[in-house]
């Protein structure tokens, strides 16, 4: 009963149009479409009085249903794995991926250059049809996961770190991916997410409406944006080094001679130039297992420039789309930067059950993010983790986060007001 309630209490702060969302989820041989959608079509056959109705005919049902199957056809997924020194974890993930049956394809790049990956291996002696191993001359970093989507033989890829239990989100992160394809669709943590949010940049004078989030926990974008993304880093980073200064420090000519595209990822959802679409959920790390049998070496992580390159990246990336899209608003016929916006709906937060069974949905954000202006001569530090927010700026958001409402806590229930 109680589920009942916090679901109809969560539906006072959706637009209705938001229920279309929830009608575009993937079908297999499992069915995984949510379970309020199951009390919806019983509500319209049977008994319209005693039920909760979102709103839509039973035509506009059968026409999303319909639409379902036919985004599901039409973007199949490749999942993308890196590999560079936990072998263990990059197993049982490919076994794992496998036993789902949701991905036409597994493309695993190695990223180590001291061994040359074979099924052996990863212990498989089956569908060796469904998997493709790359392996890469060099450790490409963050670069890697880009270029093996862009190998894949489907229109979309779904990319997770071997790291992070995927088990309790993924087919929620499909679902949300059908309902809006052609934006990046990731997972993330309720403190992630407010972050993310935080580092969201608009302005309409240049059709500037961009956002930032991680894609390690799990996400799925298309192929060609992954293409697009490996031009943009060769045109704007493989030249971005500079000549040494005698006047700077040891440490500082380091910085000078770096190359950022290892570092890929920072730019990767701001170069987009729309706002990703996010699941806030519980995040779940598996401590990684060592590889005894693998040459060791320290993560990319722990270089000590690590952090300093970071932030360089994150303010080169504004700062580059920013420039191109003010300098380029006459030139019709320069496509570097997407202008238009891609975005089917409002913007929204969704959390998924931690059954992966059903999708909760509100446009209830923390704060109206297309709101906040945006100059680049004073804010070119968003996005950079000098600009993480305080925690008694997050603390309600943490304390009533979406994610609360389908925890099965009462003491959690989280509600709009």
């Amino acid at each position: 009963m109680w589920k009942k309630c916090i679901i109809l209490i969560g539906i006072l702060g959706f637009t209705p149009i938001l229920f279309q969302y929830i009608s575009l989820l993937p079908i297999d041989n499992r069915p995984i479409r949510p379970k309020i959608l199951d009390r919806t079509t019983h509500s319209i056959n049977e008994n319209l009085d005693n039920l909760i109705n979102p709103g839509f005919s039973v035509f506009e049902y059968e026409e999303a249903k319909l639409q379902e199957i036919t985004l599901k056809n039409e973007y199949d997924l490749t999942a993308v794995l890196l590999h560079w020194n936990r072998l263990e974890d990059v197993q049982n993930m490919t076994q794992y991926l496998l036993h789902t049956h949701l991905f036409k394809q597994i493309i695993i790049w190695n990223n180590n250059p001291n061994i040359n990956l074979t099924f052996h291996h990863l212990k498989i002696n089956h569908s060796k049809k469904f998997i493709r191993i790359i392996n890469s001359d060099e450790n490409l970093k963050d670069e890697a996961k880009y270029r093996a989507c862009a190998e894949a033989k489907t229109r979309a890829c779904f990319y997770v770190d071997d790291d992070w239990d995927i088990s309790h989100y993924l087919k929620s992160l499909i679902a949300s991916f059908l309902s809006d394809p052609n934006l990046l669709h990731s997972v993330t943590d309720a403190s992630t997410f407010y972050t993310n949010l935080v580092w969201s940049y608009f302005d309409t004078n240049i059709d500037l409406h961009s956002g930032f989030s991680w894609i390690g926990c799990g996400s799925i974008f298309l192929r060609q944006h992954a293409q697009k993304h490996l031009q943009l880093v060769h045109k704007f980073l493989k030249n971005h080094t500079r000549k040494k200064s005698h006047k700077c420090n040891r440490l500082k000519k380091i910085f000078l001679f770096i190359d950022l595209i290892p570092f890929s990822d920072v730019f990767f959802s701001i170069w987009l130039n729309n706002i990703p679409v996010q699941i806030n959920t519980e995040i779940r790390y598996r401590p990684p297992t060592s590889d005894e049998s693998l040459p060791l070496s320290s993560s990319f992580s722990s270089w000590l420039p690590f952090l300093h390159l970071q932030y360089l990246s994150s303010v080169f990336a504004i700062r580059t789309l920013e420039h191109s899209l003010r300098f380029n608003q006459s030139k019709s016929t320069d496509i570097t930067f997407s202008r238009r916006q891609n975005r089917r709906f409002p913007y929204y937060v969704k959390s998924s059950s931690l059954d992966d069974d059903f999708i909760f949905y509100t446009n209830i954000l923390p704060f109206e993010i297309q709101n906040i202006s945006f100059n680049i001569s004073r804010d070119f530090e968003r996005g950079t983790r000098r600009n993480l927010p305080e925690n008694f700026n997050t603390k309600y958001f943490l304390l009533h986060s979406t994610s609360k409402t389908i925890d099965d806590d009462l003491s959690t229930c989280w509600y709009a007001n």
